[in-house]
């Protein structure tokens, strides 16, 4: 499922965590990665009629790019033992929109990053760069927020075809790096979406058989169809429906389990009464201490 991987540095130790997660993934299912760093361009203060104007970027000198180049290529050369397809690219311009569009030069499947990762005040800043990039970005994004260890995947659901968009990529990630990965639902109190009704009445007659059952069931039920479809016995997933408001239902879920990963889908919705990935996304992207697995939906399953 992932064929290429991009993994953008600054020449921080804090946005180089991102590296071993994406070796694991990449020595697991062959995949290319892709490291790239985008120089930040000189300032130069130009004279004018009242003193000295403002400062300008200039183009980053050549002595800087070939800098840049030699830092990615001691990256490179010390993980050759791996036997890993490594690429690097170092490219000029607004950091986020460099990010994005060598994603989609290098039809990236995942871009693996950090947050606030930063060498000093000179340097890109990945936390507004991360944001944009999650809100662009033409594949999924892993965030990571530290370096210890990835054991426990959880991929949230709110029994829309939309949410659902994290299902795979999120399996793939917790079965690449040797994670326990449970689904887990909100549940409101509300009554199920079409959506929820579907997986129902499509799932095996020996496990959905009765459709009479209280709503509170049934949500239950959707998650064990889910469960059924996508684990397998190599790789089985669990589940767990928790009561409350989302967002902080979600968070206090995390902290008690200890996951490490989280993979939820920006913008997935049931209905105007249901919760909306977008906020919920942002408000656990801003306060869970672990990393996360973004999926943004393509264009046409928001339409």
């Amino acid at each position: 499922m992932f064929k290429n991987i991009l993994v953008p540095l600054d020449g921080s130790q804090l946005a180089e965590l991102a590296l071993q997660p994406a070796l694991a993934i990449a020595s697991q299912s062959g995949s290319k990665i892709t490291l790239l760093t985008v120089p930040v361009r000189q300032q130069v203060v130009l004279p004018s009629s009242a003193g000295y104007g403002p400062p300008v970027y200039d183009r980053t000198s050549e002595h800087a790019l070939k800098q840049e180049e030699q830092y990615l290529a001691r990256v490179r050369d010390e993980n050759a033992g791996l036997e890993i397809d490594i690429d690097i690219r170092v490219e000029e311009g607004d950091v986020a929109g460099v990010i994005i569009d060598t994603a989609i030069v290098c039809d990236a499947d995942l871009i693996l990053m950090t947050t606030h990762g930063y060498s000093g005040f000179t340097r890109w800043m990945l936390g507004s760069v991360t944001e944009r990039v999650l809100r662009e970005a033409p594949c999924p994004v892993l965030v990571i927020r530290h370096g210890r260890e990835l054991k426990k995947a959880m991929i949230t659901l709110d029994g829309s075809r939309l949410a659902e968009q994290a299902l795979r990529p999120g399996i793939e990630i917790g079965r690449l790096l040797g994670c326990e990965t449970s689904l887990i639902r909100v549940d409101q109190e509300e009554k199920l979406s079409s959506v929820e009704m579907g997986f129902l009445e499509v799932a095996s007659s020996d496990l959905c058989q009765d459709l009479s059952l209280e709503d509170a069931d049934r949500v239950s039920y959707y998650l064990e169809c889910v469960v059924n479809q996508f684990g397998t016995e190599e790789y089985p997933l669990s589940k767990a429906v928790v009561r409350g408001k989302p967002a902080e239902s979600i968070l206090e879920y995390i902290e008690e389990q200890g996951v490490d990963i989280v993979a939820i889908a920006t913008h997935g919705y049931g209905g105007l009464k249901r919760w909306t990935y977008g906020s919920v996304t942002e408000k656990i992207l801003r306060k869970a201490d672990c990393a996360m697995l973004v999926v943004r939906p393509p264009a046409e399953a928001l339409s």
